[in-house]
């Protein structure tokens, strides 16, 4: 019986001590799937301060630009702008895998926002969207030779020296000494024609151009050189609207921002409002700012771009000439082609057989 009886402890004993094993595995093993669960939880949700840029779409501007005043000629090429996907919710898991993807990339949110709220960062790339319409509109119709703007006088940004206290930065001067000065340049050349201590009439209406009139203003000299007439202000030359334009277009780019479509967007208006085949038929992509001179600057999420232009079977992808090395190494087969000009641009798809030297607006009938 005490044997029987020790055993029988004996055995009550392990199996007692056995489910205390067996609990308490289970309890660590509970709180190890909570705390994992936790942990994936919290890399799931909780947003770090990032910017991720993935590639993005190539967007067709056929349908997006719309004439309206002159003819429409549609083509059979295609010009298209190129985005990028940029996603402001970075959480734990895109951060892991924008550490073995050269398809994303990551901004701290400091490099990207600055000083700017994310609305007011939203808001300012709706903006930049909006100037390069603009200017890219403007850039087409200049290289037609049809001008929308018109410079009507010189604005001051500031005043100071002789002008101090006769002239505001709400004045325009229109002429100096009865010659009609329509640009800044104009009137930096009258006045270096005059010499320090010389009185100069100048003619000055308000920016609205209703209020004129006469204000006498005596040169100084320029303290490095006094030998160097100085009126005192900082010119900017004011532009004007042109309202009888034989032709005219608005360009619908719906909810995407930035200024980095503004060469696609010129290319696309001088190939619709002209008769012919500006791209020789091809599907051609772009990428790249345009300025007023025609340049094309440099642009963000190149590699990005350049992904989203060789899965999309763009025939060319023409990207600023500055970024051409970097597109390259990630273009495989697509043809890519650095342009730093407008002229470039033409030039090239004159290459592939379209007129795009050869463009002009229809005759008027």
């Amino acid at each position: 019986m005490d044997t029987a009886s020790g055993t029988l402890s004996y055995g009550s004993d392990g199996a007692l001590e056995g489910r205390r094993v067996g609990f308490h595995f289970r309890i660590r093993f509970w709180v190890a799937l909570v705390f994992f669960l936790l942990v994936v939880l919290g890399i799931s949700i909780v947003k770090l301060p990032y910017f991720a840029f993935r590639p993005g779409s190539v967007n067709a501007l056929t349908e997006r630009v719309l004439v309206t005043v002159g003819e429409r000629f549609d083509p059979a090429g295609e010009i298209f702008f190129t985005t990028v996907r940029q996603d402001s919710h970075v959480n734990g898991w895109e951060y892991l895998r924008a550490q073995f993807s050269d398809d994303i990339v990551l901004y701290g949110e400091d490099d990207v926002l600055g000083t700017r709220s994310r609305d007011e960062n939203r808001a300012l790339n709706f903006q930049l969207m909006q100037v390069s319409k603009s200017t890219a509109v403007a850039v087409a119709l200049r290289h037609l030779g049809v001008d929308p703007y018109r410079a009507t006088g010189v604005g001051m940004s500031g005043v100071e020296g002789p002008a101090e206290g006769l002239l505001t930065t709400e004045d325009v001067v229109v002429a100096v000494d009865g010659f009609p000065v329509a640009t800044a340049e104009d009137l930096v050349s009258e006045i270096r024609s005059r010499v320090p201590g010389q009185i100069v009439d100048l003619d000055v209406e308000s920016l609205d151009g209703l209020f004129r009139r006469s204000v006498e203003v005596t040169l100084g000299g320029r303290s490095e050189d006094s030998d160097v007439p100085f009126l005192g202000v900082m010119v900017q030359t004011r532009w004007e609207d042109v309202t009888d334009l034989p032709v005219d277009v608005r360009i619908e780019t719906g909810n995407v921002g930035g200024n980095s479509a503004g060469l696609a967007l010129t290319l696309a208006v001088l190939d619709l409002i002209t008769p012919g085949e500006m791209t020789g038929g091809f599907n051609i992509a772009t990428t790249g700012t345009i300025n007023l001179d025609g340049t094309v600057g440099s642009i963000g999420g190149v590699v990005q771009k350049t992904i989203t232009a060789r899965e999309a079977e763009i025939d060319v992808f023409l990207v600023p000439k500055s970024e051409y090395d970097l597109a390259k190494k990630y273009g495989g087969d697509l043809r890519i082609e650095p342009v730093a000009t407008l002229e470039d641009a033409l030039s090239l798809l004159a290459q592939l057989g379209g007129n795009a030297l050869d463009l002009n607006l229809p005759e008027p009938n």
